[in-house]
């Protein structure tokens, strides 16, 4: 779950408050990618910055700063919540590593309210020149600069498309498509495509402002060699022709049988069965890191989320996972084709590629999302010539490893949820995807049912102004849709489907749904038993709180209220799984503290040195401020534990830093509480922030021994 903060410039001092209290709040601005080093030459070096807010108030100032002093200011047209976006020209004569943060600014009256962009660092190095910039003198925003002009028809830089390096000579030629994309920045009209510094082909493009662009051209080759591939983005007019080029990709051609390679598109095996064909010489994997080995004597659920993106930073991989010590394994996400215009706003790229997925296909149909990452990144044991590998096919070697474990796709999440509000209450968008998502767990038929993140029923989402008071029942009539249809293919494949849904662990969000109706169908409901607080808000309070305690700021905040909720409205307990958190929420410059209390204070910005600002990883923070497994505090923190509300943080009253989470303590509390009150499982998100002691720990509270 994410959630937007504002911030409050008064005097040049910087105060965090909800968006909710200003309306008018600036949206996000976003740096553009730039690259981390530069030399200087000639004692100075004149760096181009540029930035974007994709969607959101508009700011009618924005201000350039160099290590938290300002350096640069202009003014802005605001235009509602259209997209903005600025350049300057940053010129550097000193060596050293240098901090650069834009703030999208709204001023009203004497008051500036300001937005954050994250922190760009970059490092300059080389001799400097005789007359450097004093970094405490800045250049007032009162007094700007104006920048040096940055072309305004340069295109921005083509990226390309993933394209397997090795290709084979099959009957004399190779044959293999080289595709790119331009997410976000000033289009072209022009594109070329070189090998080997010479054009072998070009193309016009229509142009549309600063949305994506896209190209492909498939190239045939008769000789085994090396080849260097380069995209050109260009703006030609009458007088001048300017070009962005793309990094370049080299391609490896070799002799072949003759045989009828396909050039690596997945299509030369068509009788290919990744239950009987794939390598499985590197599988089953052992645990890593500190997992240990439980035998599960309950029988409860024991699960938790993979997601797709993470094999990237995160470098989390289906192999890292302890398939031996889960029940069930979700994966997130799969998107659905159709209006997706929170993902727009949150992520430019990620929309861009969803679209590219969905070309073809009608609105409603679900589709993989990154298809390099899902279906193409080759694995320990792949060949070149598989029709499915990357992550799908690793899954397919997890199953046949541990059979045992559930597979199933999430569909939604935070900022792809839109889709479902049309589906909950369309017939025929329902229809649709019913019969889209049967083909999906058809096609890749190591799925075992369908896990619905629709967030949230009767609104709440990422867009504010979706959800209506017909998504309770419409969730309803999904659940039961969907489960007619996997009884249908049952009857097909002889298997049995799971149908399972995330939901929120808050009673209000609960109580638009129509329970009742939709449990029936369902085999568990995945209370998402955090993210009750967060750095959003200043408001305080355990994010993922077992009970409510004496001061908890908002009722119906906590999993024991939600469980209860859930118990009242004659849902089966053994259908309700506990979510933990194998991350942690945390604020900075947390003021007024009572009696050494961090919880009676007011939070401000998020921390950092996370993924995310304000989330960080579980396994980050034992590291970093719990000072390892025993959790006796390091680095000016301590340990905290909320006996009523079952709940543990860590606080460092010196930088007034506080992080609320799961620990091995929270969880084997809420084992406990799940064998109490029978409930039929636990799970958590996400399985790469955790270093085996929370997955243990949820082991460890429903009684399970090791092996």
């Amino acid at each position: 779950m994410q959630h937007r903060f504002s911030q409050l410039c008064l005097s040049g001092a910087l105060f965090f408050i909800s968006s909710s209290v200003f309306a008018s709040a600036p949206g996000t601005p976003q740096i553009s990618w730039m690259p981390t080093h530069y030399e200087l030459q000639n004692g100075s070096v004149t760096i181009p910055i540029q930035w974007d807010m994709w969607w959101g108030t508009n700011g009618n100032k924005w201000i350039l700063l160099k290590n938290d002093s300002a350096v640069y200011s202009a003014s802005l047209t605001p235009d509602g919540q259209q997209a903005q976006s600025g350049q300057a020209n940053l010129t550097i004569n000193q060596p050293g590593s240098y901090q650069l943060e834009v703030h999208l600014c709204l001023v009203e009256a004497a008051t500036e309210y300001c937005q954050p962009s994250g922190i760009t660092t970059i490092d300059v190095s080389g001799s400097g020149g005789s007359d450097p910039v004093d970094p405490e003198d800045p250049i007032v925003p009162d007094d700007p600069v104006v920048p040096d002009p940055i072309d305004p028809a340069a295109p921005a830089t083509p990226v390309l498309a993933w394209l397997d390096s090795n290709q084979t000579l099959n009957n004399g030629s190779a044959s293999f498509t080289i595709s790119w994309n331009m997410w976000w920045g000033n289009n072209g009209n022009l594109w070329k495509l070189k090998q080997d510094d010479t054009v072998i082909h070009s193309a016009p493009l229509t142009t549309d402002g600063q949305q994506a662009q896209s190209g492909s051209h498939q190239v045939s080759v008769g000789q085994t060699g090396q080849y260097h591939y380069v995209v050109s983005l260009c703006q030609q007019t009458s007088s001048s022709l300017l070009c962005t080029d793309s990094d370049s990709t080299t391609v490896t051609v070799s002799a072949g049988s003759g045989g009828g390679g396909d050039g690596g598109d997945g299509g030369s095996e068509p009788d290919f069965d990744p239950w009987t064909d794939l390598d499985m010489t590197y599988w089953p994997h052992p645990l890593k890191e500190r997992n240990r080995s439980y035998q599960n004597t309950t029988g409860k659920k024991v699960a938790a989320y993979f997601v797709e993106w993470g094999i990237y930073g995160r470098d989390y991989h289906v192999a890292d996972i302890p398939a031996e010590n889960l029940t069930h394994i979700y994966y997130g996400f799969i998107p659905v084709c159709g209006p997706n215009e929170s993902l727009r706003q949150a992520n430019p790229e990620g929309y861009a590629a969803l679209n590219s997925q969905c070309q073809g296909k009608p609105d409603y149909s679900v589709v993989v999302h990154d298809q390099f990452a899902a279906l193409e990144k080759s694995y320990p044991g792949d060949r070149w010539d598989q029709p499915i590998r990357g992550i799908f096919a690793e899954l397919y070697r997890l199953k046949r490893a541990h059979p045992e474990v559930k597979i199933l796709p999430s569909v939604g999440g935070w900022t792809l949820s839109d889709p479902l509000y049309d589906i909950g209450v369309d017939p025929a968008a329902r229809a649709v995807f019913i019969e889209s998502m049967i083909d999906f767990i058809r096609t890749y038929d190591f799925f075992d049912g369908i896990d619905i993140d629709w967030e949230f029923p009767g609104g709440g989402g990422a867009l504010p102004e979706l959800g209506s008071p017909q998504d309770g029942a419409g969730f309803a009539i999904l659940m039961r849709e969907l489960r007619e249809a996997l009884d249908e293919l049952s009857l097909e494949t002889g298997r049995e489907y799971e149908l399972a849904a995330a939901m929120s662990g808050g009673v209000e969000k609960l109580s638009v749904v129509d329970w009742e109706d939709a449990h029936p169908y369902m085999d568990f409901i995945n209370l998402m038993t955090y993210d009750y607080y967060g750095a959003w808000s200043g408001t305080l309070g355990h994010m993922t709180g077992l009970y409510p305690s004496a001061n908890s700021p908002i009722a119906g905040f906590s999993a024991h209220e939600a469980v209860q909720h859930l118990l009242d409205r004659n849902v089966p307990a053994e259908k309700i799984a506990l979510g933990a958190a194998m991350y942690g929420r945390g604020w900075t410059n947390v003021s007024g503290v009572t009696d050494g209390n961090p919880f009676t204070g007011i939070g401000s910005d998020g921390i950092t040195g996370g993924w995310e600002r304000g989330i960080m990883d579980y396994k980050a923070i034992e590291d970093d401020f719990m000072g390892g497994p025993e959790a006796n505090g390091i680095n000016g923190f301590t340990v905290g534990w909320d006996d009523e509300a079952k709940a543990s943080y860590v606080w460092n009253p010196s930088s007034n830093t506080l992080i609320s989470l799961d620990t091995k303590r929270s969880v084997r509390e809420k084992g406990s509480y799940i064998l109490q009150h029978q409930l039929g499982g636990i799970f958590a998100w996400e399985i790469d922030a955790d270093n085996g002691a929370i997955l243990n720990s949820m082991h460890q509270g429903l009684g399970h021994s090791e092996q």
